[in-house]
């Protein structure tokens, strides 16, 4: 059986300056989100934050949602988890065409964080 940690693993605390990169995803039901990826420094552009930067409208319980999620995303990767830990516990659903995709705006955030890491390019 598995015991719980006391505590979490440390916060890992990123520099005041950092690359940030604003990348737009579409939803299935074409909605427009633009996210910041912060990336840390000294791991080859590891994505380690994610805010909501636009997309619904202000003020709305969905804006609200989307926001939080990527407080929480943030908090894990900053904690060590990557994109891929928290990926494969989502909700998928198989569209017409036979392909699996996330179920979610929480899912395509994530999806982007994946891509994000494979995008940046190594200094």
């Amino acid at each position: 059986m598995m015991e719980y940690k006391d505590t979490p693993d440390p916060r890992h605390n990123l520099p005041s300056r950092r690359l940030t990169e604003t990348r737009k995803i579409t939803t299935q039901d074409g909605h427009n989100i633009h996210l910041s990826v912060g990336y840390d420094p000294k791991e080859n552009g590891r994505p380690r934050e994610v805010f909501y930067s636009a997309g619904f409208k202000s003020g709305s319980q969905l804006e609200f949602q989307v926001q939080d999620a990527c407080v929480m995303f943030s908090l894990l990767l900053q904690h060590g988890l990557r994109p891929e830990d928290v990926a494969k516990s989502l909700s998928r659903s198989e569209q017409p065409d036979g392909a699996m995709t996330y179920a979610s705006i929480v899912g395509l955030i994530v999806a982007e964080l994946i891509q994000t890491e494979t995008v940046v390019p190594n200094d």
